[in-house]
């Protein structure tokens, strides 16, 4: 049976639990209540017949009064088999059919009971203020009001019991847990609240003389505002799993789905850990893919390319003509290039993939970069280029490779020489902050730079899209990738025709 047929059936049940029980209960206790009997009824008999049914202490001495007495006798009879109807339909709508999933909810049916005790109340007095039959009736409806909704909240409780006592269950937490702002889940639990302080505080005011009802009012508004207390901290609670769901996802731990306000942002959270981590699988995967391609066709390349330098630096020994011998020149030339981007090529891949890890000693980086700048001496002055160096000491110690700190350096040179404007002046600068040391040097393009900084520093990529000069387009992503693997970082900045390399390097203390 599903959910919404077993709810349907059960407060069918409850109803007509409510109805019999009103009816059978004012047969039973006869005129001397506000029951529908009297009031229907009260037309068809004197006020002396109705003395006598009630109280039946009296030998009734008319005919009519006879009559009165044997019809509330049967009256009473039929009102205790009403009764017990009711009670086997109350019984089959609250345990038999029993709540499977909340509705109303602990809070709700404490909430529920309170106003209802409540308006009972003010339409009791109202009645006891101008008594009338129109109110003694809707007295007699408020009844089966009354009673279907105890019912009604017994069956949400014995609910909950066998639920065991979940908080989740409450009417303020599913209301604020579909809200899909957390300051609307806020106004939920605060307006809630409220309602049932103030509901308690017009309680005590009003009815504190009136026991039956002050009992059924004031503990219902002051078990909705505990709940509703409850449900504001339980918010928190799930306001705290989430914030561990969150590291958890950034330090790559499993994360856990809860059954709180935040559940369905964590399961978006777990849905995106779980493209992450398939991404970064396709993504090494693809990476290793392509590192043992590079890696075997340099090592296939390699072979052939060693033997046309070996037979071209033989065949320069013998006797060609002038012409012979340039063309062997340009072809000893292209070989040495092609060789030299194979090995390059090769190393990078190495590096990348983690198989060579850095050698890390302790350097002076102002001997390196000097270093670096004089091997290329010759060419800085064939390309009409000056260094103008601002270093922030004479010597600045390090703990790093110097192998791939030199080569890093040795390729922003490359490129300057390739690219600058002729007759212009190359930047080098070292400047040092709170944790690292950072390397800028800065050239004029002798050409327009229509890319993107992240674009340049992909593998092949050339600022120069014509390739009209030389270059392979490795220098950058070499530099980047031997700067990462030292524990560095590596970036460049376009600004008009200015380009910027810039190196930073961590510190000797966090090195060491």
């Amino acid at each position: 049976m599903s959910l919404k047929r077993r709810n349907s059936i059960a407060c069918s049940l409850l109803l007509l639990a409510a109805v019999l029980w009103t009816l059978g209960y004012g047969m039973v206790q006869g005129t001397q209540g506000n029951g529908i009997a009297k009031t229907s009824f009260a037309t068809a008999y004197t006020a002396t017949e109705w003395t006598a049914i009630d109280t039946e202490s009296s030998t009734p001495t008319t005919p009519a009064e006879v009559e009165a007495v044997r019809t509330n006798r049967g009256s009473k009879f039929l009102g205790v088999l009403l009764c017990f109807s009711a009670a086997a339909a109350a019984v089959t709508g609250v345990f038999v059919l029993r709540q499977t999933a909340p509705v109303l909810g602990p809070d709700g049916v404490s909430m529920l009971l309170a106003i209802g005790g409540t308006l009972y109340y003010f339409l009791g007095n109202m009645d006891y203020i101008l008594w009338s039959s129109t109110l003694r009736v809707l007295t007699a409806y408020a009844n089966i009001i009354i009673s279907f909704a105890v019912l009604v909240s017994a069956r949400e409780l014995w609910g909950w019991a066998r639920a065991k006592f979940r908080l989740p269950w409450c009417l303020v937490h599913r209301a604020a847990k579909r809200l899909p702002k957390p300051q609307l889940c806020l106004l939920v639990y605060v307006g809630w609240i409220i309602l049932a302080l103030s509901g308690l505080g017009c309680h005590l005011i009003w009815l504190a003389r009136y026991g039956s009802l002050r009992a059924v009012s004031f503990w219902g508004f002051l078990a909705a505002a505990v709940f509703g207390f409850l449900c504001l901290w339980r918010y928190g609670t799930d306001l705290e799993h989430f914030k561990t769901q969150l590291d958890n996802f950034q330090q790559g731990r499993p994360i856990t789905v809860g059954d709180g306000a935040f559940a369905r942002t964590e399961a978006q959270l777990l849905e995106v850990q779980a493209q992450h981590e398939e991404a970064v699988r396709t993504a090494v995967t693809s990476e290793r893919f392509k590192v043992e391609l590079i890696s075997n066709v340099s090592h296939d390349l390699r072979t052939p390319l060693t033997a046309i330098l070996g037979y071209s630096e033989l065949l320069q020994k013998e006797n060609l003509s002038p012409e012979g011998r340039e063309q062997l020149r340009r072809l000893h030339q292209k070989a040495g290039y092609m060789g030299d981007l194979v090995e390059a090529l090769f190393e990078l891949t190495k590096v990348s993939s983690g198989v060579l890890e850095a050698k890390k000693e302790k350097i002076d980086l102002i001997r390196l970069l000097e270093q670096t700048v004089g091997l290329f001496d010759d060419e800085l002055k064939r390309a009409g280029l000056s260094v103008r160096r601002s270093y922030p000491a004479d010597s600045v110690p390090i703990v790093t490779d110097g192998g791939r700190l030199h080569q890093v350096f040795a390729n922003l040179l490359g490129n300057a020489i390739k690219y600058a404007l002729a007759g212009t002046r190359i930047y080098l600068e070292v400047k040092e902050t709170g944790e690292c040391y950072l390397v800028r040097m800065v050239n004029t393009a002798s050409y327009e730079m229509d890319f993107k900084p992240e674009e340049i520093m992909q593998r092949f990529a050339r600022g120069d899209k014509a390739r009209s000069t030389k270059g392979s387009g490795l220098g950058l992503a070499i530099a980047q990738t031997y700067s990462e693997s030292v524990g560095g970082r590596f970036q460049v900045c376009v600004d008009g025709d200015q380009f910027s390399a810039i190196v930073e390097l961590p510190k000797t203390e966090r090195n060491l």
